[in-house]
């Protein structure tokens, strides 16, 4: 008689970060029912992973979770599977905190359910060929990747069935293909057709074995999926479809099927994720092109064959496609080598692996990198690692953090941390409150994404009604009317202090659209270091200096600018001097301006408001948009985190606007706040051979 083995593996995960009534809203919604169900049919053996922010949340609200799992455990139907506990992506955080993280999950599951997990899930499936070694010294004996992953290798039809050895520098490990044609079945088509996809490929042999592995989400938090798998009895049914051909249908798990049958054959597998993350990751255009071609393969039946020759980016291509995220990581990494050359206590180091959560890193179907909330959890972490390392003496050092050959400036002292880029405008890239631990410039710019073609053709708002499952992958619907009018994208980075020589025609409106007269070559091009870092009177500064042009055409006039960023003594305050020097021997009349950003809790929170004493007699919400003719200073009063910002500067025109993006969720296309832009800008007149100086000045106190 034919049969063949199904192991079934299901991962969950909240990022840190994540507001407290999604963790809620998916243990009601999916979780719990998914548990409760399984509970209830013993005969059904599953791999279960679920991130460590997840068991934190459930420890404190949700104890019954790990009441049910410790009962399934006991009567061996549920097989735990470890991992990175704050679901870091192994291959590109330090080795040394990877294998902390490894071993920190299985010391945990160990403890709450006296089970020591042989496999891990392996985070977004991401795989590098560097990992076995990595993974046996944490003492993994085997992982799942996706099938994609070995049809790239030649490995196709029944030879998926099975499972393989792996190694690097004689380290190795035992890896299973998760089918993928039954992440795309479950849970959207009938429990029926699994079953009859598990019986073809049944042999008389009985060593075959298929493999899912997918997102518990699936099973009530992504669109539709509450109606469809429980109120409409969809897990019911798939249940019983299994258990019911029971005959033909073997339940295993994986370190069973290890323990009773070898290897298929060694394989070494390319870098890669899932098929679907290939696409994510490659530049806007190649994104959309990518898309494209595969859905043209898919209509014409051809994909499988081409499949293995088709190849889209890798997860490190995200650090090159969002600069956001490559300074983020590599923040990271410098706070890890602090922690390392420190020898830090539990907490930091606690703080510093919460830090490495994924989720905030990369944006594909997910907000990932678009949600403001995950990127501020990440700086958070990050902070209060350091913090709990970092001694009272004021740090003025040039390193170069984001490894680009260019270093960066640090100034910390008191309660201020700054870094500022010179190879980029000379700019403020990080602006950080170490207490509370904010860093008040985490911001985005608007870039074109390969997605942005559907949101124009969809054009107005189109819900997903739910009435029917479908995966998250094929669901495109905009979640608000107009989004088309707000795909606008900005050629530089947005960061503090980004310096403009502007042209005629300048209005708030081609500023927020990103198509304004420029005439200089500052905002995007790097400054030289003349002077510093180091400590003067006023407190640690360094001073940066770019011999550059305005161009009027293609006919360059020379304008040198020197820019002086200094972090006065007690770390309370900070602040830019500028001197524009006129080399020619005619005037030359500027139109100069410096735009900052500041990134704040909403748009419309009702803790957070600017105050313009001069120019406006009522408070200003950060997503409002404003022109003020005169002013030299304003108030920033952030209630929430427990500060106020006060700035004074040279009498100015400031125009102010939030600043927003349009990105894909597993909901629909949406549109997010990401920050407040404030331009101060200046015209003037500087003599032949002369300069003129701006000033500008803030002061953070804390609430």
């Amino acid at each position: 008689m034919k049969r063949i083995n199904f192991l079934f593996a299901v991962h969950l995960h909240q990022p840190v970060g994540n507001f407290e009534r999604v963790f809620e809203y998916a243990t009601e919604s999916a979780y719990m029912p998914f548990l409760k169900a399984m509970a209830k049919t013993p005969d059904f053996l599953f791999a279960f992973h679920a991130s460590g922010p997840l068991w934190e949340y459930w420890e404190n609200r949700f104890p019954e979770m790990f009441d049910i799992i410790s009962e399934m455990v006991a009567r061996r139907q549920i097989e735990l599977l470890g991992g990175g506990f704050y679901e870091p992506i192994l291959a590109v955080i330090p080795r040394r905190d990877a294998i902390a993280q490894l071993r920190m999950m299985s010391v945990f599951l160990e403890g709450k359910f006296g089970y020591k997990p042989r496999g891990v899930w392996l985070t977004e499936r991401i795989w590098e060929p560097h990992l076995p070694e990595l993974l046996a010294e944490a003492g993994v004996e085997y992982t799942l990747t996706d099938d994609y992953h070995f049809k790239c290798v030649g490995i196709v039809g029944e030879k998926l069935l099975g499972y393989y050895i792996t190694e690097d520098n004689g380290r190795a490990i035992n890896i299973f293909p998760i089918s993928e044609d039954l992440r795309y079945a479950i849970p959207f088509k009938e429990p029926q057709d699994t079953v009859d996809f598990l019986i073809r490929n049944a042999d008389r042999t009985g060593r075959r074995a298929v493999v899912f592995g997918d997102d518990g989400e699936k099973f009530g938090l992504w669109p539709g999926t509450k109606q469809w798998v429980w109120n409409e009895g969809w897990m019911k049914r798939f249940v019983e479809a299994i258990l019911a051909n029971s005959d033909v249908i073997e339940m295993r798990h994986f370190g069973e099927w290890i323990d009773r049958n070898p290897p298929s054959s060694r394989v070494y597998l390319p870098t890669g994720s899932y098929f679907e993350m290939s696409e994510w990751t490659l530049p806007a255009k190649l994104s959309a092109d990518f898309h494209c071609k595969v859905q043209t393969l898919r209509d014409k039946g051809e994909l499988e064959d081409w499949r293995p020759f088709i190849k889209g980016g890798f997860w490190r291509g995200f650090l090159t496609k969002y600069p956001e995220a490559d300074w983020m990581h590599k923040r990271m990494l410098y706070a890890s080598d602090k922690l390392s050359a420190a020898e830090p206590s539990a907490d930091a180091a606690k703080a510093l692996y919460r830090s490495q959560c994924n989720c905030a890193y990369w944006h594909g179907v997910f907000g990932g990198l678009y949600l403001p909330h995950l990127r501020r959890a990440v700086y958070n972490n990050i902070l209060a690692a350091e913090n709990k390392i970092a001694g009272d003496r004021p740090l003025a050092e040039r390193s170069d953090i984001d490894i680009d050959g260019c270093d960066e400036v640090i100034l910390r002292d008191g309660n201020l941390q700054l870094f500022i880029k010179p190879s980029d405008g000379g700019k403020i890239a990080e602006i950080d409150i170490l207490k509370p631990g904010r860093n008040i410039t985490d911001t985005l710019s608007r870039r074109p994404e390969g997605y942005h073609q559907f949101v124009k053709n969809i054009g107005e708002k189109s819900d997903y009604s739910g009435e029917s499952a479908v995966s998250i992958h094929d669901i495109a619907q905009v979640k608000e009317s107009g989004l088309a009018n707000l795909l606008h994208y900005d050629w530089y980075n947005r960061r503090f202090l980004v310096d403009f020589v502007f042209g005629a025609g300048l209005s708030p409106k081609n500023l927020r659209a990103g198509d304004f007269p420029e005439l200089g070559d500052f905002a995007d091009m790097p400054f030289e270091i003349v002077e510093g870092p180091t400590k003067t009177e006023d407190g640690l500064s360094v001073t940066m200096r770019r011999e550059g042009a305005i161009f009027h055409g293609d006919i360059p006039t020379p304008l040198t600018i020197d820019k002086t960023i200094v972090l006065r003594s007690g770390g309370e305050s900070f602040g830019a001097r500028y001197i524009l020097k006129n080399p020619n021997d005619d005037e030359l009349a500027v139109h100069f301006g410096t735009e900052t950003h500041f990134s704040l809790m909403s748009r419309d929170h009702p803790d957070v408001h600017f105050h313009f004493p001069t120019a406006s007699l009522r408070n200003i919400r950060p997503g409002e948009t404003h022109e003020f003719a005169k002013i030299d200073g304003y108030e920033l009063h952030e209630h929430a985190d427990g500060f106020k910002i006060f700035c004074e500067c040279n009498e100015c025109a400031l125009w102010m606007w939030p600043v927003e993006t349009v990105s894909n969720s597993e909901s629909g296309f949406e549109r997010i706040y990401q920050q407040t832009s404030l331009l101060h800008h200046w015209r003037a007149i500087i003599p032949p051979t002369g300069e003129i100086s701006i000033e500008l000045n803030w002061r953070v106190e804390i609430t």
